[in-house]
């Protein structure tokens, strides 16, 4: 407790209290009050799944005790922010885990692959046009993937690859001077239409209604990579 306030300051709210502090707690309804606010939010930030990463500095402000002396508002105003922090960490994690657009094995697969042939046309094995093109993957892969014309993009060419284990068909396109990396995947490996982030990589993905899935790797923001997916599909 302060000299100037009949409370127990915040800073001490969460270490061990002394006898006259758990006295104090026994009469005083706010400090009580702060107190378990307080120990709320420790517990809730520890019960976080580590996939979502508490920053090192809101945990060592929670995990006591708090071992600098800091002004009473700075420390509540900190205390706050952590639980704020929390509460919006909570609510992604559970947004995210039901729209998780695929595996994230799968997603960082694909960025890495988008990345180790970015502009090296000279990997294609196959060019010229949309109808050439899927031919090659027709007679190669046993199956022709529909490619539709897409809105201001032009066909690059394109390879066999492997991904998650199958083969897949994989075109170059050129968006703008924006190199993208469409695949068709022969399993059904997209859960729902979304994009996700890996390796740097914008990867977004969708169902596609003739089996399988497609999936678009770029530098695109999402909505433009949603259109074009979706364009691909028609």
């Amino acid at each position: 407790m302060s000299t100037s306030s009949p409370h127990i300051e915040p800073d001490d709210l969460l270490e061990l209290l002394t006898r006259p502090q758990q006295e104090h707690l026994t009469h005083c309804a706010p400090c009580r009050d702060r107190r378990r606010a307080l120990l709320d939010v420790r517990r809730a930030v520890g019960a976080l799944p580590r996939a979502a990463e508490v920053p090192a500095s809101v945990l060592a402000l929670l995990d006591g005790p708090v071992r600098t002396r800091r002004p009473a508002r700075k420390v509540a105003a900190l205390l706050l922010a952590a639980a704020v922090l929390a509460l919006a960490l909570g609510v992604a994690l559970s947004r995210g885990g039901a729209r998780r657009v695929m595996d994230a094995s799968l997603a960082q697969e694909i960025a890495l692959d988008h990345l180790h042939y970015e502009r090296r046309l000279d990997a294609a094995e196959v060019r010229g046009t949309r109808e050439e093109v899927v031919g090659f993957f027709e007679r190669t892969l046993s199956r022709r993937p529909h490619i539709a014309d897409l809105e201001a993009a032009s066909l690059l060419g394109g390879k066999r690859c492997r991904i998650g284990g199958r083969w897949s068909a994989l075109v170059w396109l050129d968006r703008a001077g924006h190199w993208l990396s469409l695949f068709a995947l022969p399993q059904d490996a997209v859960a729902s239409r979304g994009c996700a982030r890996a390796a740097g990589v914008n990867v977004c993905g969708a169902r596609d209604p003739a089996g399988g899935a497609r999936v678009l790797a770029g530098n695109l923001p999402d909505d433009e990579m949603l259109r074009l997916l979706d364009e691909s599909l028609q």
